[in-house]
């Protein structure tokens, strides 16, 4: 690369960066006592109870409710105003819709909170202090935490200061009693940017079941008034006597004017302040110290890992995937998604990816750490050189990854086990393919290279992982046949076969594909020799093509009648349902085809030839209808386009044949992996 283009792509890079910083960057703007009337959506049956106590400060109130205002959740909600007794006179009759209760004395925080969860109506209870602002996602993205993950008992919130540096992202405990909340690299870095354990979060922006799983209200312990340690309790509570978890999430983000809730004279006085917290410190750790006690880590890394009892695995893949983009990547979501259910630490490393890819929130969501571009210099070094490690599994998804990020990661991941996973085996999809086209030079340098990528990558792994039974006794003949375990393509049906479309009311026959070789090749076999057989006898016979190699195809076949180009789409779906069946004409490629077993998924019939069945043991007549010759292909066709009873008959075994690629066959996959960790 020349310096010129090195330059450039570092003053490109940098001026990412700081877009990227700016997604951080909010306009606080000091609260006033500017009144305004603003009407909340009425709720007989809210789902969460907004509770807001607040004592004094009515301009810094103001403005919290009209950042929730501004920013309504989705999700339907309450909003109990709480008035501590204030020394001011604050009303807020023209804050409509809401529960607005005063208390004849100071209470203080905790008995405020209480009295608001008695009060409340909702299933849910979300605290927040009255000096803060809630933007886009506040709620909503707490609530889906407790959708998308089991067990979980509450979740806090990205808090940030009012210049948008980054106040806390949950809290931890140390070893030696020492507290620590999150908060020691920038709020845009990623190992703050996904939903992760902690011990507990703070009260300031706090999300939790009104009751716990015996109907118990989860009340704040009136042990700690007038304040601290009470939300570290209720956590501690949720977490230890109930068995739930408690999570941060980055994906909502509140500003917090730090040090104004509950400014009293009493609180004023730093030495009085210093004895609560002192005293109520001591009876934290007098109730949970046997837990603190066990708690080995000196920094935020190791206690965040810790908490996932040392369990830790980095993937590296050449490109971030996108979900449901292809069979590959379904699998290696899967994959990822299984380990963060064993309770693993999870981080994925791409290459050049960027803060701004719409994949990185869905991994993110799943709790997976996602590597993006947030550093000048080397990014994935520089995330490395802060993490901390503990014996972890590092897995490179395909030869491309491993040759590329095998020596970083040796460098840099101490004591490591290596898993390479092949995805198939690239060299010999091109050593197929030179079958067709021998002397092509561009595919005898493919094969060289990739035979050198993945020979050298299985020898130097811990565990090799090819797709299918065959390929593993393929790749026997070139390392241990003991390192090597088989996790095949991940498929389960995706809609109830009584709501699929009957046989009369389907039209057409499909072929799916993105810009991949085999593809292209397969699309341009059909067209070329296979199709023009079958309309000789049935010129009806409509194809649908699906997936980027429209791009690859010549511009003459695509003006064909009866033969139409889709190109990419975003829902797939209305194909599997509307064509009569799955066409996939192969004539080289290796591992297992994800296309078959999508159409199965959908209980999509296929017809295909030994390389499309590779790897999925599937039988003629029961499974697909068999065809490895052009002659083949067009009888198959016209048979299955007019035999509505082997269409049905074959439509029925769909399920069956996806029980070899089921996620509980993951799951048994994943468990020899995670003996292996534990054997070592």
């Amino acid at each position: 690369m020349g310096l010129s283009k090195q330059i450039r792509l570092y003053f490109e890079k940098k001026k990412r960066l700081k877009n990227t910083i700016n997604e951080f960057t909010i306009n606080v703007q000091e609260p006033d006592l500017v009144k305004e009337t603003l009407v909340f959506p009425e709720t007989k049956q809210p789902l969460v109870s907004i509770i807001i106590p607040y004592y004094n400060m009515e301009a810094t109130t103001r403005a919290c409710i009209k950042s929730i205002h501004q920013n309504l959740p989705e999700n339907s909600f309450e909003l109990l105003l709480i008035n501590d007794c204030s020394q001011d006179a604050i009303y807020f009759s023209d804050i409509e819709n809401t529960v607005q209760i005063t208390n004849d004395t100071n209470l203080g925080f905790l008995e405020s909170v209480n009295k608001g969860i008695k009060t409340a109506k909702g299933d849910f209870i979300y605290l927040l202090n009255n000096d803060t602002l809630v933007n886009k996602g506040f709620l909503d993205e707490l609530i889906n935490v407790f959708n998308t993950k089991e067990d979980v008992g509450a979740v806090g919130s990205m808090i940030l200061n009012t210049d948008c540096s980054l106040q806390e992202a949950g809290s931890l405990f140390l070893s030696a009693e020492r507290i620590h909340q999150v908060n020691n690299v920038p709020a845009y870095f990623p190992e703050v940017n996904y939903v992760y354990e902690v011990d507990y979060a703070s009260g300031c922006s706090l999300l939790f079941r009104k009751t716990d799983d015996l109907g118990n209200l989860n009340l704040l312990d009136p042990i700690y008034k007038p304040a601290y340690f009470e939300e570290t309790d209720l956590c501690f509570r949720i977490r230890y006597d109930q068995g739930k978890k408690i999570y941060f999430s980055p994906f909502s983000k509140v500003i917090h004017f730090d040090g104004l809730t509950y400014k009293n004279k009493s609180q004023e006085k730093a030495l009085q302040k210093e004895m609560i917290f002192k005293k109520n410190k001591e009876i934290f750790y007098s109730r949970w110290g046997k837990y603190l006690d066990k708690i080995k880590s000196n920094t935020v890394e190791e206690r965040k890992l810790e908490i996932n009892n040392n369990k830790q695995i980095i993937f590296f893949h050449d490109q971030m995937p996108k979900v449901d983009n292809n069979s590959g990547e379904i699998r290696f979501t899967e994959i990822m998604k299984e380990f963060c259910e064993l309770g693993y630490q999870v981080t994925l490393i791409t290459t050049q990816n960027k803060f701004e890819n719409d994949s990185n929130e869905f991994y993110q969501k799943l709790g997976i750490c996602v590597v993006y571009e947030h550093h000048a210099k080397n990014d994935v070094v520089q995330f490395l050189k802060r993490s901390v490690f503990h014996q972890p599994i590092v897995w490179f998804h395909t030869a491309i990854s491993f040759n590329k990020y095998y020596k970083t990661a040796q460098k840099y991941i101490p004591n490591a086990k290596v898993i390479f996973d092949m995805v198939d085996i690239h060299h010999l999809r091109f050593k197929r393919a030179l079958e067709f086209e021998e002397n092509n030079k561009e595919l005898k340098k493919l094969y060289k290279k990739f035979y050198q990528y993945e020979l050298e990558a299985a020898e130097k792994a811990d565990i090799v992982i090819p797709i299918s039974e065959q390929e593993k006794i393929y790749m026997g003949k070139f390392c241990d046949d003991r390192k090597l375990h088989v996790i095949s393509n991940i498929h389960y049906p995706r809609i109830k076969i009584e709501e699929t479309p009957r046989f009369q009311d389907r039209s057409g026959i499909l072929f799916v594909g993105s810009k991949h070789t085999p593809n292209i090749d397969a699309v341009n076999y059909l067209i070329d020799e296979i199709i023009p057989e079958v309309w000789k006898v049935n010129p009806a016979i409509k194809l649908h093509v699906v997936g980027d190699l429209d791009e690859h195809i010549d511009e003459e076949k695509k003006t064909l009648k009866n033969v139409v180009f889709h190109g990419f789409v975003e829902d797939i779906e209305p194909f599997y349902l509307n064509t009569k069946y799955m066409i996939a004409p192969l004539r080289y490629g290796a591992g297992v085809k994800g296309k078959i077993g999508q159409a199965f998924e959908y209980y999509l019939p296929v017809i295909t030839n030994k390389i499309g069945a590779e790897g999925m043991n599937l039988q003629d007549g029961i499974n697909i209808l068999d065809a490895n010759t052009t002659e083949k292909f067009a009888e198959q066709i016209l048979r299955l386009y007019n035999d509505e009873v082997l269409w049905k008959k074959l439509q029925d075994n769909s399920e069956k044949s996806l029980r070899p690629f089921s996620v509980e066959k993951l799951k048994d996959s994943i468990q020899f992996i995670e003996n292996y960790r534990v054997q070592l």
